[in-house]
Parts: structure tokens; sequence; C-alpha cells
């Protein structure tokens, strides 16, 4: 069921308050110990200016009962928050029931469609929207007394090094990709080349193979039997993969996208495997004016904003 707008009861302003508004005074100085081992915290969240656009309401003790609140976010465009997750905290209905899914702190971020997709014909972004999903109420119940939580949005473009573009990315086949962006966030990528990739295989069944003769197996032909069932989902570098070694300790790399030479999005499998990371295109091998872009969280990149609604039918 989808219902009229709702006004937010409560609204604020997105942006922090200006660092000239913050304090000028001189820090105190602090053992150099302490000074390598600081970290910047994370960006507090505020309240969000927000309003509830949709309640889809679809009761059901069967298949794909669904309880969700559409919430718009007018001040972010819907091309820049490229992931998003909403964290439901508190959610209760008139008769008590508490409707905060058992998973509701597990929500990841996860990339938003308009998002993916990028500007239509040169038109104006329409608002963000995301969605908070709750438990089923029963039957009974005729209004949600109160639900609040958290949003996050991934907002690249609000952080210098919130991406790293790598045009003519067959180029670097053999060699690292150089970029700011990917410096600033400890990400280093490889692009591996054929003969690369042959090595990394070739020491991989030189170290399965080790092993199983320490176990025992001493039968040749048994040995590369199993040493080939082993490395089965090893990357072969087919047509149309673009095989890299990354390295991101803190886990910045939010998604790596590939692009055409004319600048539109080209969808390719993005997979973990035995290591390394395997880009599949199946459409089109990539052609040497096709770029990729490295989007990375970081807390500037990172938006946060609560919000609560009450007495919604």
């Amino acid at each position: 069921v989808t219902r009229n707008p709702l006004p937010l009861l409560l609204v604020m302003a997105l942006v922090a308050a200006p660092a000239a508004a913050q304090s000028k005074a001189k820090p105190k100085t602090k053992p150099a110990a302490a000074a390598k081992t600081a970290t910047p915290a994370p960006a507090k969240a505020t309240p969000a200016n927000a309003t509830l656009k949709t309640v889809q309401d679809r009761r059901s003790e069967g298949h794909f009962p669904r309880f969700t609140l559409g919430i718009e976010l007018p001040d972010i465009p819907a091309v820049d928050a490229k992931a998003a997750r909403v964290v439901v905290m508190k959610a209760v209905d008139d008769l008590g029931t508490n409707l905060v899914p058992d998973d509701a702190a597990e929500a990841r971020l996860e990339p938003t469609q308009r998002g993916q997709f990028g500007a239509r014909d040169g038109k104006p972004s329409p608002p963000t929207i995301v969605f908070a999903e709750m438990k089923n109420p029963p039957r009974r119940a005729t209004v949600l007394k109160e639900v609040s939580g958290e949003i996050e949005l991934f907002v690249p473009s609000r952080d210098p090094n919130g991406e790293a573009k790598l045009p003519n990315f067959l180029s670097l086949s053999g060699k690292p990709a150089v970029h700011p962006a990917l410096k600033a966030n400890g990400v280093e990528i490889s692009f591996l080349s054929g003969a690369q990739l042959a090595a990394e295989r070739k020491r991989a069944e030189d170290a399965e193979r080790a092993k199983l003769k320490k176990e025992g197996y001493t039968e040749e032909e048994s040995v590369r039997e199993m040493v080939d069932s082993a490395l089965w989902s090893f990357p072969k570098g087919d047509e149309g993969e673009v095989i890299l070694r990354v390295k991101d300790p803190k886990k910045a790399i939010q998604d790596i996208k590939a692009f055409d030479g004319e600048g539109n999005p080209v969808f390719a499998g993005n997979s973990d495997e035995r290591g390394l990371r395997v880009l599949k295109f199946w459409n089109d091998k990539p052609g040497p004016d096709w770029s990729l872009k490295v989007e990375m969280r970081s807390d500037k990149a990172l938006v946060r904003h609560t919000f609560v609604f009450r007495d919604i039918p």
C-alpha cells in the first residue's frame, strides 16, 4: 500500500558547521607516540532533512510479507549517493510490538540504482530515496507509533580522494596503478599480465604439490589431479577478464566500475578468486580506451544521519 507523503518530525541542516566556526585555539602538545596512533573520529550522525514518501505495508502469514518505509532525502541528488544503508534502531506499533529486524545492525552499504546508472540526458537528478525495512506488524496494528534509526550514505564526490579514475587501463597490464586517491586510502592495485598470472599459478601449484607430498602422496598422476582440483577456481585470464592484485588493508574499496570509451558504464562481474580480484566482461571485451573508477570509503565520503518518524497510519 502506498500512501501520501508524511512530514518528518525531525528536520535539520545537512552540512556540519564550517571549519571557520571551529575553535582556533592551539592544540596542546601530545607525546610523539600518541600522535602516531591518533586517528580521526568518524563523522557524527546528524538529524536528517527528510520526508516519508511511501509506506509499503503488506501483511501476510505466507510468502513475501513486507513492511518498508521509503525515505526521501531532498538535499542529496540520487546520482551522488552511490551506496546506502538504513539501520532501524527502534520500531514499535500501537500494540507495543517490536518491529526491529533481528539483523538490523548487520545492514550493509548496498549500491543504489540511480547512483550506478548516473544522470539521465543531462536532466537534474531526483533526490535520494532510501528504504527502511521492518518486521511485519500484527493485523490488529493500525499505527506505527515510532520508528527511528540511522542512514548512512556513500557520497564519494564529497572527498577529493573518494575516487580514483584509471583511463586506458589495458595499457597498465603488468604495472601497478598510480593515483593520489589510491595512495591516500592505502590501496594498491596492480594489473597482472598473462606472464605474471602464469607465474602466480605456478607458485600456487608448487605450494600445493609440496603440501601433498608432505602429507605422503607420491604418485605423480594422483598428485597432479589433486593439484588441478585444488586450483580449479584459480583465475585463468580468459578473454574478457582483467586480473588485479589488490591490497586494501583498510577495506576502503566500495566498488570498482568500468566505462567504455564514451563514458558509458559497462557492467562486469567482480569477484575475489584465490586472493586475486577478477573483472569479467561478458558482452564485449575491454577496449584500449576503456577506463576504471575505484570508489573508496572515507570519513569524508560517508554521510551519516539520524531519522525519527512518529504516528504513521
